[in-house]
């Protein structure tokens, strides 16, 4: 290998070489036969290939059956305004109902006005403490309900402990019997 391509080659792979100086390199690769160089020559033959290329007919078709091969594989679906404008238009639909039954029931609620029932005020303090004592009533009545299931609680613990008696029972059998066989 000479010293000019070699320094070139330095130049190339360093990418400091100018156009021309690249053409000079190629020149020199394709008419020197050293055996160092082959890779290079090889390199730069495949370059001047490929920029040469240019596509075929069939290139679309064969681009567009591997894009329909795909979307086949990932079970991609095609959406048609059709669908799309159902879809959309059954939300619509219910937003719009949601809309009317809310205004309707904002109308009928405003129909309903309170009304004050008792013109004496000593008469509506009668009633509601009337109404709170039949309350307590209840209220006592539940409590004492929830008092009697407590009592209930208990007797279940009480009936454990005759369980520990009837244990403490059999172990006092057991030394009674051991208590006649040593006499």
């Amino acid at each position: 290998m000479d010293s000019k391509t070699s320094e070139l080659l330095k130049k190339y792979w360093e990418a400091e070489t100018s156009l021309q100086e690249e053409q000079e390199l190629k020149q020199l690769l394709a008419s020197s036969e050293d055996a160092q160089l082959e890779e290079e020559r090889a390199l730069f033959a495949h370059f001047d290939e490929k920029k040469n290329a240019e596509l075929d007919e069939s290139f679309d078709a064969e681009l567009f059956a591997q894009i329909d091969q795909l979307e086949e594989q990932k079970g991609a679906k095609v959406i048609s305004l059709k669908d799309y404008f159902r879809q959309y238009a059954g939300i619509a639909a219910a937003v719009v109902v949601l809309f009317i039954s809310g205004a309707i029931y904002f109308q009928q609620q405003q129909q309903y006005q309170v009304e004050d029932t008792f013109e004496d005020p000593e008469l509506a303090y009668a009633e509601l403490k009337k109404q709170l004592l039949m309350v307590s009533r209840y209220m006592n009545k539940g409590q004492n309900t929830l008092n009697e299931l407590t009592n209930l609680s208990k007797g279940t613990d009480e009936l454990q402990d005759f369980a520990k008696l009837g244990e403490a029972s059999e172990g006092l059998n057991m030394l009674s019997e051991m208590n006649v066989e040593n006499n």
